[in-house]
C-alpha cells in the first residue's frame, strides 16, 4: 500500500478533524478491538469475516490506511453538502448531459415529455448498462434471483426497479467536453497522446474539487420496490429521500472515484437499512466493511452490525450541514491498490450496486474492473457501448491486477487500444456523431455473456 501524504488542502471548518486524525490514526488502525454499537438486535462485538477474507491488523492497515478512509469521507462530505436546495454533486454534469446520445440515456422524447413543454431542468435517471432495462421506464429491473448462489433480498416486489445517475466534477466535465464525447474522438486523442487518455487530477492524495476529476455514481430506489417499504419522505431519518421528476426515491448506494491518486481512489457507501441494503458488509458477498476513520471500529465488521459513528465524523457532518439522514450512511471501504503486499487481490464492492449488476460473490474490484476501460478502435452497433464495456476479456481476472499472466505488474490486454484512464463512462459515448454503426463484434464477449456483459466483474 502506498503511504499517505498527510498534508491536505481542507476547509477551516474541518481543521479540528485533521487534528483528530493526526493524533492516533496509525495506532488506531492496528488496534485489535474497538467499542462498537451493534444497533437493535445485533451483537455488540464486530462480526469477523470468514476465513477466506480474514486479515491481520497490519494487513488491514496496508489495505485501508486511515488516511484513505479520511479522504473518502472528505469527498462524501463535500459532494453531499447542500447547495441552493440540491446536493453539491447534483449541481455537476450528469453523464447524459455530456452527450445525450450516450448509450443508455433517456431519449429526447422522454426528456421533452418530462419537461412538459417547459424549460425546467429534468433529472436524467437511467439504467446501468450492465443491468436489465425495466419495460416500463428508462431504469433497471432489480435482480430477483440468486447470483452465484447468493440469494436476492426477500422483500422485493415483483416489479422492483432502481435508477442510476452518474455525475462528473466540473474539471472532468470540461476535459471530456473538450473533445472526448465520441469514441472516434477518443481514438484521435489517444493517437496523439501515446494511446492514453489521462484525466486531470492532483494524484498526490490532495482533494481539490476545482481541479480533480471526480465521478459519483448513485442508485435510487422508489418505495414501490420493497414490501414492507420505507416512508417517503423517510421520517425516521434512516434513508435520504428525494422527489425526482414527481416520484420519491431513497438513495441506496454511492460510488465515488477521485483522481486524487494515479490509479484513482475508489470508495463506496451504503445506508444501514434492513429494507434497502440488507446484505451490506456480508463477507460472503463482496467482503466485510472497514472504516477506521469514520467509525469507532478499527477492524472489519460484517452483515447486520451497525458501528458507532466516530466523533470526528459527527463533527464534520455538522460543520457541513449535511442532511440528518446521512448519519445512517457508512463507508463500506476504500481501494487504492490492486493487490496487497503478499499479492492477495484487494476486493471492493457495494451490496446493492454490484449485486444488481450480477457480479458473482467475491469477484468485485473497482480498480481491476475499471482498468480494463479501453477503446479498441472498432465501430460499435448503434445504441451499443464499446465492445469490451464493463468486463474483462475472456480469461482475464476480475480481481487483482488487470493482467492474465505473471500478475506482478498492472497491464491491459488490448493492443493498439486507447486506454480511458479507469473511466467506463467514456465507453458509453457513441462511435461518432454521424457514422453508421456496424454490428457488434461478438468475439469480444466470453461464451455465455451477452453484449450487455451480465457475466463478469463489476462495470461502470
Amino acid at each position: 500500500m502506498k503511504r499517505s501524504v498527510r498534508h491536505f488542502m481542507v476547509p477551516l471548518s474541518i481543521v479540528v478533524v485533521l487534528a483528530c486524525l493526526a493524533v492516533g490514526s496509525r495506532d488506531a488502525a492496528k488496534a485489535a478491538t474497538a467499542s462498537q454499537d451493534a444497533g437493535s438486535g445485533a451483537a455488540s462485538a464486530p462480526q469477523a469475516a470468514n476465513a477466506d477474507h480474514a486479515r491481520s491488523p497490519a494487513e488491514l492497515h496496508r489495505q485501508y490506511d486511515p488516511s484513505f478512509s479520511w479522504l473518502a469521507w472528505q469527498l462524501f462530505l463535500r459532494i453531499m453538502t447542500p447547495t441552493n436546495g440540491s446536493l453539491t454533486f447534483e449541481t455537476w454534469t450528469e453523464q447524459c448531459q455530456l452527450n445525450p446520445s450516450a448509450v443508455g440515456c433517456p431519449s429526447a422524447a422522454v426528456v421533452a415529455a418530462a419537461q412538459g413543454g417547459a424549460s425546467r431542468h429534468v433529472r436524467l435517471l437511467h439504467r446501468g448498462l450492465r443491468t436489465k432495462k425495466d419495460t416500463g421506464s428508462d431504469c433497471s429491473s432489480m435482480i430477483n434471483m440468486p447470483v452465484g448462489g447468493y440469494p436476492p433480498p426477500s422483500n422485493l416486489t415483483s416489479k422492483a426497479i432502481f435508477c442510476e445517475e452518474v455525475y462528473v466534477s466540473p474539471a472532468e466535465a470540461e476535459f471530456i467536453k473538450s473533445g472526448l464525447t465520441t469514441l472516434a474522438d477518443q481514438k484521435t486523442y489517444g493517437d496523439a497522446h501515446s494511446g492514453a487518455i489521462n484525466f486531470p487530477g492532483t494524484e498526490v492524495n490532495l482533494i481539490r474539487l476545482d481541479t480533480d476529476s471526480v465521478e459519483v455514481k448513485v442508485d435510487w430506489v422508489p418505495a414501490s420496490s420493497f414490501h414492507p417499504t420505507f416512508a417517503c419522505p423517510d421520517t425516521t431519518e434512516r434513508l435520504y429521500t428525494e422527489t425526482i421528476n414527481g416520484t420519491c426515491y431513497a438513495l441506496v448506494a454511492i460510488h465515488i472515484a477521485s483522481k486524487s491518486m494515479p490509479n484513482w481512489l475508489w470508495a463506496t457507501f451504503e445506508p444501514e437499512s434492513r429494507i434497502t441494503n440488507p446484505n451490506r458488509c456480508d463477507p460472503a458477498l463482496y467482503g466485510a466493511c472497514l472504516d477506521p476513520w469514520g467509525t469507532s471500529s478499527r477492524q472489519e465488521y460484517g452483515k447486520g452490525i451497525k458501528p458507532q459513528q466516530s466523533a470526528q465524523l459527527k463533527l464534520a457532518m455538522g460543520s457541513a450541514r449535511l442532511d440528518p439522514a446521512f448519519r445512517n450512511y457508512f463507508l463500506t471501504g476504500v481501494q487504492t491498490e490492486f493487490v496487497e503486499s503478499d499479492g492477495h487481490p484487494v476486493q471492493l464492492g457495494n451490496s446493492f450496486v454490484e449485486f444488481n449488476q450480477a457480479v458473482a460473490p467475491g469477484n468485485s474490484s473497482c480498480m481491476t474492473c475499471h482498468r480494463y476501460a479501453a477503446f479498441d478502435g472498432k465501430q460499435t452497433a448503434r445504441g451499443a457501448p464499446e465492445n469490451n464495456f464493463g468486463h474483462p476479456p475472456r480469461g482475464w481476472p476480475s480481481v487483482g491486477y488487470a493482467c492474465n499472466a505473471h500478475q506482478n505488474a498492472n497491464c491491459i490486454p488490448a493492443a493498439k487500444s486507447t486506454t480511458q484512464d479507469f473511466s467506463w463512462l467514456l465507453g458509453l459515448m457513441p462511435y461518432s456523431s454521424t457514422a453508421l454503426r456496424s454490428p457488434i463484434d461478438s468475439t469480444q464477449y466470453p461464451t455465455g455473456t451477452s453484449a450487455s456483459g451480465r457475466k463478469s466483474s463489476a462495470g461502470h
